[in-house]
């Protein structure tokens, strides 16, 4: 993983003037959010500084704390010299935003650093359920991602699966784009209405940072013939930890399918052991 270095600062031309000598490593800078217009996020792309920022009302000492939180909790180097912020607390379990760069830029969005429950680790949120527009975007760049690395239906992949609920927008773009009608949903759960007999639901257990306490992954029998001799594209919004792909594999697998490739927007942790893995940005959180 590049190490990151971090900052706060009142503009972006004292954030890319004080990173411009942090070569090799990813530089991120705290900005107060009323300081973060267009032309300064045009600026810290440009310039390949990552784009935070305070929650509305925040100032300078409310950057500081910021860049403080996150570089403890996530290990990262400080960059500025200005000691700590002591006094205040902090409003609550979300505590400032992130530009998130995807598609090497082609789209941004900013998304809530919100602390992990029960952790001292933070993640921004990329909630996508009720965001039209987003579930279209990442779609269809996602899309284009997977066409220009050659991964074809018909020639890599048969069948598109996804696991519920996040993703579920963005992949039924993604198969819209390719001409199919019919995709694959793993549930969270067992449902009464799912048949039992000649075939029960298909159960794989599941682990997710994203998802407090015990997670399945379920198989409607339903759904079972879509998949037996299929090769599968495997589709995601974020893989952390890779616990909820792997699953997957495993389910799908029992099912008669076989993975050949797999795509997400964002990666989060280190690259999962996926075949044909296709990313279209790996965010600081």
């Amino acid at each position: 993983m590049t190490a990151v270095i971090v900052g706060a600062y009142e503009d972006a031309a004292a954030a890319i003037a004080a990173l411009a000598p942090a070569g090799g490593k990813r530089r991120a800078a705290v900005l107060p959010r009323a300081a973060v217009d267009d032309e300064a996020r045009v600026r810290l792309r440009q310039a390949q500084v990552e784009c935070l920022s305070t929650l509305d009302g925040g100032d300078l000492l409310a950057a500081r704390r910021l860049a403080t939180a996150l570089a403890e909790a996530e290990g990262w180097e400080r960059a500025d010299a200005a000691p700590s912020p002591a006094g205040q607390s902090e409003p609550g379990d979300v505590i400032g935003w992130y530009e998130v760069r995807i598609g090497r830029g082609a789209l941004t969005t900013d998304r809530p650093i919100t602390r992990l429950h029960g952790s001292r680790r933070y993640i921004a949120s990329f909630n996508l359920l009720g965001q039209a527009r987003l579930n279209q975007a990442c779609g269809d760049l996602l899309y284009r991602g997977l066409m220009d690395d050659g991964v074809a239906l018909g020639e890599v992949f048969d069948v598109v699966v996804c696991s519920e609920s996040k993703a579920v927008g963005m992949v039924q773009v993604v198969v819209e784009c390719f001409g199919q009608d019919r995709y694959v949903v793993l549930r969270k759960g067992v449902k009464n209405y799912m048949p039992r007999h000649p075939r029960e639901p298909l159960v794989e257990e599941a682990s997710s940072i994203t998802t407090a306490g015990a997670q399945a992954l379920v198989l409607d029998p339903l759904d079972w013939p879509l998949l037996e001799g299929r090769r599968v594209l495997l589709v995601d919004d974020v893989i952390a930890t890779g616990g909820t792909a792997r699953a997957a594999c495993r389910l799908l697998e029992r099912a008669g399918a076989r993975v050949t490739a797999a795509a997400t927007v964002l990666l989060k942790g280190p690259e999962p052991d996926l075949p044909r893995l296709v990313v279209l940005a790996r965010p600081l959180l």
